[in-house]
């Protein structure tokens, strides 16, 4: 994998950025990782938090600037979008997770969600690492080659 990493064109790195200060906004925002007057965190994150959502942005632009998906290939690999939602999981507020919330209560958010989120963080990060093995290993095939005119 790190070989074909480096065989990627310096395009693809360049294209990573844009891709990846989205995926970072979408996910830092809500979750007040980013610090912002619309959403509040009653519980502080922690440096697995920023970790995880760092890293998980990256990948997630890494992915994305390799090709990005035409609107059939989200159907084929979701994967980008499903890491980017376990990510987006992982690294928010254990009670500002409404649905935990209603499953297990506060306390049970902070007990139990709580020192669970960091597995979820690696969840995600394995998802992405996977999405990213495929899209490498589809990167460098290429369609049917066209028959030249003079065959004919």
């Amino acid at each position: 994998m790190i070989a074909d990493l480096r065989a990627l064109p310096s395009t693809t790195w360049f294209r990573l950025v844009p891709f990846a200060a989205v995926a970072a906004l979408v996910m830092g925002i809500p979750t007040d990782l980013i610090e912002n007057p619309i959403f509040g965190r009653p519980v502080a994150a922690g440096p697995v938090d920023y970790v995880i959502w760092l890293v998980t942005s990256a990948l997630i632009g890494l992915i994305f600037a390799i090709r990005v998906p035409a609107a059939t290939d989200l159907d084929e690999d979701s994967r980008p979008l499903w890491g980017g939602f376990v990510s987006f999981l992982a690294v928010g507020c254990p009670v500002c997770n409404q649905a935990v919330v209603a499953l297990v209560g506060t306390s049970g958010a902070l007990n139990w969600w709580a020192p669970v989120q960091p597995l979820v963080g690696l969840l995600a990060l394995g998802i992405l690492v996977v999405a990213l093995r495929r899209r490498l290993a589809t990167y460098q095939l290429v369609a049917c080659p066209i028959p030249s005119a003079a065959g004919y």
